[in-house]
């Protein structure tokens, strides 16, 4: 890379990537040890959010630890082997094992997402990369149906940066995305999820824990030394109506399920901790343009049921960031160019989500048949370790090709 006075100057890069989430920092990080020169456009004026659980399982693992950033990740996140499932009543159903898999990193990693979006910031800098927070994308700057930057207003004034490549990382409800014309499928689930960190929980060290009920569902993983991730169904009520409700009765209904949970509410005085949201599975059928990307959950949004969403937006990154060097080096950010990145990884997203969809809708449902075979085939799992080690290796994104609906029957618990 060239290195006169006009390419330093900050209205010009070689990427602009609208968002800075985990993955597109990873994406920056990846491009930088490049040489290639990266710009992400943050609409929050610094990487501290709601606190939040965010958990990694072996595929994104791995990403982490190439970015340099596991260690790190690791002090201030908490490693769990065993997925337990058990019912409403605490019957466990399924103790998933992780240390069946054969991968170095076999276990899930539980951390608050503010913490490693910290760390990845810190990481992309070092490496050269420039946040410009408190901006926010306003429209791609196009010549001949070709990407040439982007138009960015922060503090009211309207700028513009000139890049080859726009990378849109800017979340479900991309701009980018809108501005590529793609057709865009999106199913709303009918129920909502309240999510937020509490207090620690005795007994929980090494082990994620969930529980399933028919229109409920509970998970709670240990998140740091002090801190633990509570992921819960609070079926089709509103936020609203929910905090109408008061948060003892949110810790009754918690604690109802989960009685180990009773003092980890201690710390937690209000909603603020707390985020609401309504999953969607959102699928696009173009990620690529004429010098255009969509990267992790502007290209795909599934379910967080499956625990794939950022690990496989990570791996994304990795991706694209090779297929860019690739363009760069060719002279050429055509949409043809940049299918390699699509070709590549959108088949693991649509594997992905459809065994998201699946499950949790398997998992929620009140029908008194699916019920009896979401018990019957997470009993089976717990029983037969080779089918067990089918079913984590999709849950961990290490699966080598796609399963066969034959595997994928006898995991659903349809075939004996």
């Amino acid at each position: 890379m060239g290195t006169s006075e006009e390419e330093n100057l900050p209205g010009k890069a070689d990427v602009v990537i609208v968002g800075a989430g985990i993955a597109a920092l990873a994406l920056a990080v990846e491009l930088q040890k490049k040489g290639i020169s990266t710009i992400l456009l943050e609409r929050q004026r610094s990487p501290e959010g709601i606190p939040r659980g965010l958990t990694f399982q072996p595929n994104g693992l791995a990403v982490l630890e190439r970015l340099g950033a596991l260690g790190r990740a690791r002090e201030v996140g908490s490693a769990s082997q065993i997925l337990e499932v058990k019912s409403w009543e605490g019957e466990v159903l399924l103790e998933a094992d992780y240390s069946l898999l054969d991968h170095p990193q076999n276990y899930l990693l539980t951390a608050n997402a503010t913490e490693l979006e910290r760390l990845l910031v810190y990481v992309a800098e070092q490496a050269g990369a420039q946040v410009l927070w408190g901006t926010s994308f306003q429209e791609i700057v196009l010549n001949a149906g070709r990407a040439e930057g982007v138009v960015y207003e922060s503090e009211g004034v309207r700028d513009e940066i000139r890049a080859p490549v726009v990378v849109g990382a800017d979340g479900p409800q991309s701009h980018v995305r809108t501005s590529l014309g793609v057709e865009v499928k999106t199913k709303k689930y009918p129920d909502s999820f309240l999510v937020g960190l509490v207090g620690p929980v005795p007994g929980l060290e090494g082990r994620a824990r969930q529980y399933q009920h028919p229109g409920k569902m509970l998970g709670i993983m240990p998140s740091g030394p002090e801190a633990t991730y509570l992921f819960h169904c609070v079926g089709p009520r509103s936020f609203d109506s929910v905090k109408k409700e008061g948060l003892g009765s949110f810790r009754a209904e918690v604690v109802q399920a989960a009685p180990e949970m009773a003092d980890a509410f201690t710390g937690v005085e209000a909603w603020t901790k707390m985020a609401y949201f309504t999953p969607s599975f959102i699928q696009v059928n173009k990620w690529v343009g004429n010098g255009i990307a969509l990267l992790g959950d502007s290209a795909h949004t599934f379910h967080p049921h499956a625990g794939q969403g950022v690990n496989l937006a990570l791996e994304d990154a990795v991706v694209l960031a090779e297929v860019i060097e690739k363009c760069k080096i060719a002279g050429d950010f055509s949409q043809t160019a940049l299918l390699e990145y699509q070709t590549q990884r959108k088949v693991r997203a649509d594997v992905i989500g459809k065994h998201a969809n699946y499950t949790v809708t398997y998992a929620l449902s009140d029908n008194w048949l699916i019920k009896r075979l979401n018990r019957r085939a997470l009993r089976k799992l717990n029983k037969d370790k080779k089918l067990q080690k089918k079913a984590l290796e999709i849950t961990a994104g290490i699966f080598e090709k796609k399963p066969g609906l034959v595997t994928l029957a006898k995991i659903g618990g349809i075939l004996p």
